[in-house]
């Protein structure tokens, strides 16, 4: 079996006991097909990775500019997920670890942010820790509640039931955005499996491919910023204008989604390469030894973590922190204020089905379960913002 999970106890424990029809279904594939078919999953598709999906305000320029330069618009959350999955499942290939376990995590990786991206979190992070809730909002503990509260499902226990494994997965989710769960039962070891490290590679590869995209195709960055910050990008952009089938004004196009696809495959080539090794360097040979290492054993080489690093930095100053994606943060950050604070004044407001330690933290679920459009349209309901996207005039009532 190796470093990889096996789909067997203890891994594949489940909180509830539950009879199944189909009694030898691989329990990772249970999972993932739980979490394509859940309630919260569908409502990604409505929910903002950078760029505002709702209608109702944010950089409408922005917006017009990559629909039209693109056909199909920038990327939602849904988008995301399936592509960090798409990516998860091919290193979990080169590296023989468990793929229906690294697809199941990597579907449910985000189910747990609220609307409006990373925005939306920072403004309802906030909100709680002005009322004295000192952890503020975090994703992970989110996800995790998603997937063992929130599902409605089963009749005879809440949440989708997932494995220990899946679940491992969510809860110790890390990225440069995402903070692991740092208490309970999955912090008992330094890190996290096989595939939950393979499914936070994916993670950062995916989200550094598709808005190095849709930055350059929104205009607010140029390829030859790109190539300048590495001679590695000015090689992967570059190909013979001969052999071009299409039209000239299709050139930029064709340069941008060069550039992501072959960065994608060189990034994934190197963590494949540095990881064997450290498996082997460190003699590790079965998935309690991954969770007990004190190094995570996914990795890159240096070079590309560099390049990774010096990517984000631009992004960051460039896209995320740029003028047309403020606005949209600004106008989310009035809504989920808004609504949170209507809540809390009115707890009848929030569906019983919604729980907590506390009447806060029922609010604080229920407004990230939401996604953008339904958050902007109950905001509006509960008079916490006008229609507009701007502060209501009076208190909500």
């Amino acid at each position: 079996m190796g470093a990889r999970t096996s789909p067997k106890p203890p891994w594949s424990e489940r909180r509830h006991r539950e009879e199944r029809a189909r009694q030898r279904e691989h329990p990772f594939q249970v999972d993932r097909d739980r979490v394509i078919h859940s309630a919260t999953f569908r409502e990604l598709q409505h929910k903002t990775q950078v760029q505002s999906v709702s209608d109702g305000g944010g950089a409408p320029e922005l917006r017009i500019r990559l629909r039209r330069d693109r056909g199909t618009g920038f990327r939602t959350r849904l988008n995301h997920v399936l592509e960090v999955a798409q990516i998860a499942r091919g290193l979990a290939d080169d590296l023989d670890a468990e793929e229906p376990l690294a697809e199941a995590i990597a579907l449910a990786h985000d189910l747990g942010h609220t609307p409006f991206g990373h925005a939306g979190e920072r403004a309802l992070s906030e909100a709680l820790k002005a009322h004295g809730v000192a952890e503020g909002f975090n994703a992970n503990v989110h996800s995790l509640a998603v997937v063992d509260e929130v599902e409605c499902a089963f009749p005879e226990f809440r949440g989708l039931n997932l494995t220990w494994a899946t679940r491992e997965g969510i809860a110790r989710h890390a990225t440069p955005f995402d903070e692991p769960i740092s208490f309970g039962e999955f912090a008992k070891e330094p890190n996290a499996g096989l595939e939950a490290q393979l499914v936070d590679m994916a993670d950062m590869l995916a989200y550094l491919a598709h808005d190095l995209d849709d930055a350059i195709a929104a205009g607010l960055m140029k390829l030859d910023e790109l190539t300048a910050l590495s001679p590695v990008l000015a090689e992967l952009v570059s190909f013979d204008p001969k052999t071009m089938v299409w039209p000239p004004e299709e050139r930029d196009l064709l340069m941008r989604k060069r550039l992501v696809a072959r960065l994608t495959s060189r990034l994934i080539e190197d963590i494949v390469v540095c990881t064997k090794e450290r498996l082997s360097k460190k003699g590790i040979d079965d998935p309690a030894a991954v969770r007990s290492c004190r190094e995570r054993v996914v990795t890159q080489s240096d070079a590309n973590a560099k390049l990774t690093r010096d990517l984000l930095g631009l992004l960051s100053k460039r896209y995320y922190r740029s003028r047309e994606v403020a606005e949209s943060d600004s106008e989310a950050a009035t809504a989920i204020t808004g609504l949170f604070e209507a809540l809390v004044a009115d707890p009848s407001r929030i569906p019983a089905r919604f729980n907590g330690r506390s009447e806060l933290m029922r609010a604080a679920t229920y407004v990230a379960s939401l996604n953008d459009v339904s958050a902007r349209v109950l905001a509006q309901k509960l008079g916490a913002i006008e229609s507009d996207g701007s502060p209501a005039m009076t208190a909500p009532s």
